[in-house]
């Protein structure tokens, strides 16, 4: 028997949102990027002449924009992963994502997300798979009241929101995103003991548009087992 858990950035890799990042150039005037475009540009800003301000972001931590936006997202990358994770598996998933907004906020999305690109049968195949799967009691199995106790047994990770970086005790949006990962992992570990068989094996998997980000996580599970790698300029100097 295997538990597939999964984890998943959320902009460009879910859900393509309209939020935009705010720079300023050398005229001091205002031009907005998304969030795809913000990612090319990022590494040559001061090339471009552009500027990252205290406002720069100020949308991705607005909870009232949020849900403004997700009403407005398009499916992309992996959002088929997530439905499987739904459907097929019924398995407990963890939105590790970059933005500030409460931790709340982000469950409320998926929500409206879920509801609103998943067709109604492929819904239903899922309401029936979590009464068979989890051993919950509940007085109303109705579709609503089952995502709700589904969402609940998620995880959530803002990694901007200041809640988020106290407890993990970081400002480094990698690092914060890695930490989340071996959490949620622990997490998923300890429920799975708790509540499936013994012999019950677990994978976990990530997904990120982001190879910084993604390079992080790696070595730092690595790490944790005594291993690392590390890459290599024509000086051999290493970035790890």
């Amino acid at each position: 028997m295997e538990y597939k858990a999964y984890s998943f950035d959320l902009d460009d890799n879910l859900l393509k949102l309209p939020t935009c990042v705010s720079l300023r150039d050398k005229s001091n005037n205002i031009q907005e990027f998304s969030t795809l475009e913000f990612e090319k540009i990022r590494p040559n800003l001061e090339k471009l002449n552009l500027y990252i301000t205290k406002n720069s972001f100020k949308q991705f931590s607005d909870d009232n924009q949020f849900i403004i936006d997700i009403n407005k997202a398009t499916k992309c990358g992996s959002w088929r992963n997530l439905e499987k994770c739904i459907i097929k598996h019924t398995s407990i998933f963890a939105i590790i994502t970059a933005r500030g907004h409460s931790i709340e906020t982000i469950k409320a999305g998926i929500n409206i997300a879920i509801f609103k690109n998943i067709s109604k049968e492929n819904l239903e195949i899922f309401r029936l798979n979590f009464l068979e799967k989890y051993n919950i009691k509940l007085k109303d199995t109705s579709l609503k009241n089952v995502m709700s106790e589904y969402l609940n047994l998620c995880k959530f990770y803002p990694v901007n929101n200041k809640e988020i970086k106290k407890e993990f005790g970081s400002n480094d949006i990698s690092e914060l995103k890695s930490l989340c990962f071996q959490e949620f992992r622990n997490y998923i570990l300890k429920y799975v003991k708790d509540n499936f068989e013994k012999d019950m094996k677990v994978k976990i998997g990530f997904s990120d548009d982001s190879t910084s980000h993604l390079d992080r996580m790696v070595h730092d599970a690595l790490k944790k087992h005594g291993l690392f790698f590390y890459k290599s300029d024509k000086t051999g100097k290493t970035r790890y």
